[in-house]
């Protein structure tokens, strides 16, 4: 059962990069603007009091941030589900890497394609940072987990039994 809910679940994430990615340029600025109002009133209690002006100052101003926050996280879950599923192959961490950073590449080559949209080597660059963060993380994760389990620290080469590497 395992073996088939990270690829699932991978598949799904990167249906859902690619529908995010295939919205026009207009579409995809009102998505992010709903969000960056709601980043606006967690961050200022008194959001509603400011003027109308001010009000767009502000979500104009977290804009940048937002859309490339879900640009790092989007591809920081990608890079930890990849590593998670790969996690008994040889080269795990560079093979969950090449995929991450793979997609990302492939997800900014179809937004030159979409009205509106710009495929951008820097946000390949923050993608592959957020895939890799994201692979970190679950590396880490695994490592905490075995020595829990097992009581003990072990060089990486034997983190696994052979009694996983069938499931």
């Amino acid at each position: 059962m395992r073996r088939y809910i990270c690829p699932v679940l991978i598949g799904a994430l990167m249906v859902f990069i690619f529908c995010m990615s295939a919205q026009p340029g207009d579409e995809s600025t009102v998505t992010s603007s709903r969000f960056c109002v709601l980043a606006a009133r967690l961050l200022f209690s008194d959001f509603e009091t400011y003027t109308a002006i001010t009000q767009e100052s502000i979500t104009e101003g977290l804009t940048f941030a937002v859309r490339k926050a879900a640009h790092f996280s989007e591809y920081a879950l990608l890079g930890f589900l990849w590593y998670i599923c790969l996690r008994h192959k040889p080269k795990n961490l560079l093979t969950a890497f090449l995929a991450t950073a793979g997609y990302a590449v492939t997800d900014e080559i179809h937004q030159l394609f979409v009205p509106g949209r710009a495929g951008m080597i820097w946000d390949v660059v923050i993608d592959s940072s957020g895939g890799l963060c994201g692979i970190l993380t679950a590396f880490v994760l695994l490592c905490v987990l075995y020595c829990l389990r097992h009581r003990e620290i072990a060089p990486r080469a034997v983190w696994h039994s052979e009694k996983e590497e069938t499931t």
